[in-house]
């Protein structure tokens, strides 16, 4: 099998329920498999608002000691936000100032290495209105 980005959890309400659920969420998977090799992965996240954070939550790999490095592209490929690089087991939260509008977005995903058994998870929610 080869690494993935999956959608895995989508909440949009915005239509039906503007005043009881005015928020929407998307949680997108990116998974690094064994002998996946170091390469980047992205997901389009068509979504047309404002996003008012992303939260990144990097798994453990085994076998090595792995960071990622995790950026946010407007629809135009724009870089607006970069983090850190980001170790394996870590957890960090980014809030644009005052929100970025967005019109879809992407997320790009690079992890420094495979793990050497199992596969390595990070997972990015992001958030907005």
């Amino acid at each position: 099998m080869a690494n993935a980005a999956v959608l895995t959890s989508l909440v949009e309400s915005r239509n039906t329920e503007p005043n009881v659920k005015p928020i929407w969420e998307q949680v997108v998977t990116f998974t690094i498999e064994t002998g996946g090799g170091h390469a980047e992965l992205s997901h389009t996240v068509p979504v047309n608002g404002t996003l008012r954070e992303m939260v990144i939550e990097v798994g453990a790999a085994a076998g090595i000691t792995g960071t990622v490095d995790v950026d946010f592209d407007d629809n135009r490929g724009v870089e607006f936000d970069t983090n850190a690089t980001l170790a394996e087991g870590s957890e960090t939260i980014v809030t644009p100032s005052g929100g970025k509008v967005v019109d879809g977005f992407i997320i790009r995903v690079d992890a420094s290495a495979a793990p050497t058994s199992g596969n390595w998870d990070i997972v990015v929610t992001c958030r907005g209105d």
